[in-house]
């Protein structure tokens, strides 16, 4: 390493094998799924709108609507406890009224995501 001459060749065979191994690394196939997450999401439009779920039990939840897209909504609820896997939003002025699936919800807030019909 200090010092010591370096036997002819070896220069050699080192850049040999790192070549090697970065056409291995280039020529591998891509993994089957990506290592980043992205997935286009539908544009947002902020509102601020009194709505409602309907439950399939027949229940009315009040909500504020937060926003909105042609895929799926965010609300706020009022009421404590879970929402369904499944419930209609209502909102008469901007006239919606859609099946949604909730995606998520946490503390009041939750996600929906419209089904198509």
């Amino acid at each position: 390493m200090f010092g010591k001459a370096k036997s002819p060749g070896v220069g050699e065979r080192l850049s040999e094998r790192m070549r090697k191994a970065v056409q291995r690394d280039t020529a591998a196939p891509p993994p089957a799924f990506p290592l980043t997450r992205q997935i286009e999401r539908a544009v947002r439009q902020a509102v601020f709108r009194q709505g409602a779920l309907l439950l399939a039990d027949g229940e009315k939840v009040e909500v504020a609507l937060k926003n909105i897209s042609a895929t799926g909504a965010r609300v706020e609820y009022f009421t404590r406890g879970e929402l369904p896997d499944m419930v209609t939003l209502v909102e008469p002025t901007l006239r919606i009224k859609s099946r949604a699936h909730v995606v998520w919800q946490r503390e009041g807030v939750a996600g929906l995501a419209f089904k198509a019909d």
